[in-house]
C-alpha cells in the first residue's frame, strides 16, 4: 500500500481527502482507508432505527470507498463517542465510551502499519480539527503507530493551528466523484450542510501539514 488515511468514522475519510483519494488511485498508487468505529452514535435522520445505525454507516463507507476508488478498507469496532457540540436529534447507540477510551486502537493501528506498509500515513491533526474526542484520540493512536514507518500527514483546514506544508487543488473530475462520495452519507446530511456552510473551499482544495516539514508544496507530491 502507497498511501493510508486513518480516521474514526465513515464519512471522515472523504472530506479531508476524498481526492487526494482519487487522485493518488489516479496515478497508479494502492490507497486504503481504516476506519476505527462503526459511527453508531450519529444522528439516525429518521432513516433506520438507532440499531441499524452502525450496519448502514458502514455501507455507506463502503459506497464511499468505492466511489473514490480505495483499494482497501477496514472497519474497526471500536466505540463511537459523542460530539462536545451534540444536539437532542436521535443518535445510534452510545456505549458512553469514546476512543480516549481504548489506548489499545494504537496497537490495532500500527499491527496494520506494519503488515500493509503504506508510505503516506493521513490522519487527523493533534487537536481534532473541531475537538470531538475520537478525532483526538485517532491523532495520538495513528501518529505513534506511524512513528519511524511513514511520512505523517494531518488534516490542516486553513482556520486550523498547524501551518499547510502541502496544498492539492482538484481538478474537475476528481472534485465530481469526491461530491458523489460524499453523497453517500445520507444519515449525516446535517453534518455535510455544515460542513458546506462552514468551508466550502474545503471540497475543492485539500490542505495537510506534514509533520517535520516547512514550506508548501503545492500539487502532487507522490
Amino acid at each position: 500500500m502507497d498511501l493510508l488515511v486513518v480516521v474514526p468514522h465513515p464519512d471522515d475519510e472523504v472530506f479531508g481527502a476524498g481526492g487526494l483519494l482519487v487522485l493518488a488511485k489516479r496515478d497508479g498508487l494502492r490507497t486504503g482507508v481504516l476506519t476505527l468505529t462503526r459511527g453508531e452514535a450519529g444522528r439516525t435522520l429518521g432513516l433506520c432505527t438507532k440499531e441499524e445505525l452502525p450496519q448502514r454507516r458502514v455501507e455507506e463507507l463502503r459506497r464511499s470507498a468505492e466511489i473514490l476508488g480505495v483499494d482497501r478498507l477496514e472497519v474497526l469496532s471500536f466505540p463511537n463517542g459523542l460530539p462536545q457540540d451534540r444536539d437532542d436529534l436521535p443518535r445510534g447507540p452510545f456505549s458512553g465510551r469514546s476512543l480516549l477510551d481504548h489506548p489499545e486502537a494504537e496497537e490495532a493501528i500500527r499491527e496494520r502499519v506494519l503488515a500493509w506498509r503504506p508510505r503516506y500515513l493521513v490522519t487527523f491533526p493533534p487537536d481534532g480539527i473541531n475537538g470531538h474526542p475520537d478525532h483526538v484520540a485517532c491523532s495520538r493512536y495513528a501518529t505513534r503507530a506511524a512513528s519511524g514507518l511513514a511520512r505523517l500527514f494531518y488534516y490542516a483546514p486553513p482556520q486550523g493551528g498547524l501551518p499547510i506544508t502541502h496544498r492539492l487543488r482538484l481538478p474537475e473530475e476528481a472534485l465530481a466523484r469526491k461530491l458523489r462520495a460524499i453523497a453517500q452519507y445520507k444519515t449525516q446530511a446535517l453534518s455535510v450542510l455544515a460542513f458546506m456552510e462552514r468551508a466550502p473551499e474545503r471540497l475543492w482544495t485539500e490542505t495537510f501539514h506534514e509533520v517535520g516539514k516547512e514550506g508548501v508544496w503545492e500539487g502532487k507530491w507522490w
